[in-house]
């Protein structure tokens, strides 16, 4: 059975993706916030992680790595978004949106990406955000740059996928339709947002592509 660790799995856009990979046959190693309860389930193991904390994340990796083999990829979820703008937004906003979308990815790289190259190669997923390539970023500045740091850690990764064979992807979906950005933009026109399963099926995609060069590092869904 194929291993995938799943970072934010119990989130709007990680539980579904979280029970589509599991009823495709993968063993779900999925981290959740420690605040949250979770059961284990058929194919899925969940695990109560600060993904901020360094060391804690160290740790946990460790511990997968000794149980397990390898890993086919990981995907990244755990980000948040906020409205900001330069005039109102403080030195802890812009603290804050980089501890959230960049910390929380980083710290579970650094371990994922060595222990991909130890085992013979793999996938790394990111979320990115379609103002980053499109679109006004003055009302959410501190949020764009934080994910700008992801696009510039995808590239940087990739440099050496040739020779390392892990691949990382930036997914970069319109806005997600989520419970939680249902709830916060009732009035919007959920027809036009990006579906969790879209994300899903071009995850699973490009994860089950042999030949690392026809990959993108950034793909656009929307």
């Amino acid at each position: 059975m194929k291993n995938l660790l799943i970072s934010g799995a119990l989130g709007g856009l990680g539980r579904p993706m979280t029970h589509y990979f599991s009823s495709k046959g993968y063993q779900i190693l999925g981290t959740t916030s420690p605040r949250k309860t979770a059961t284990n389930e058929k194919n899925i193991k969940y695990y109560p992680l600060n993904l901020m904390d360094e060391n804690a994340t160290l740790q946990l990796i460790d511990k997968l790595q000794s149980e397990n083999k390898q890993i086919k990829a990981a995907i990244l979820l755990v980000g948040g978004f906020a409205m900001n703008n330069l005039s109102n937004a403080k030195l802890s906003d812009y603290e804050h949106m980089i501890k959230l979308n960049f910390f929380t990815a980083i710290n579970i790289i650094k371990p994922v990406h060595k222990w991909l190259q130890e085992t013979g190669g793999g996938d790394i997923f990111m979320i990115g955000s379609r103002p980053l390539f499109e679109g006004s970023t003055s009302e959410i500045l501190p949020y764009t740059l934080s994910k700008s740091l992801l696009l510039q850690l995808t590239h940087s990764l990739n440099e050496s996928s040739t020779e390392n064979n892990v691949f990382t992807s930036l997914i970069v979906p319109g806005t997600i339709d989520t419970p939680f950005n249902r709830q916060q933009m009732p009035d919007a026109d959920f027809t036009k947002w990006t579906k969790p399963q879209d994300i899903t099926r071009e995850i699973y995609q490009v994860m089950e592509k042999k030949d690392a060069t026809v990959k993108k590092s950034v793909v656009k869904l929307y």
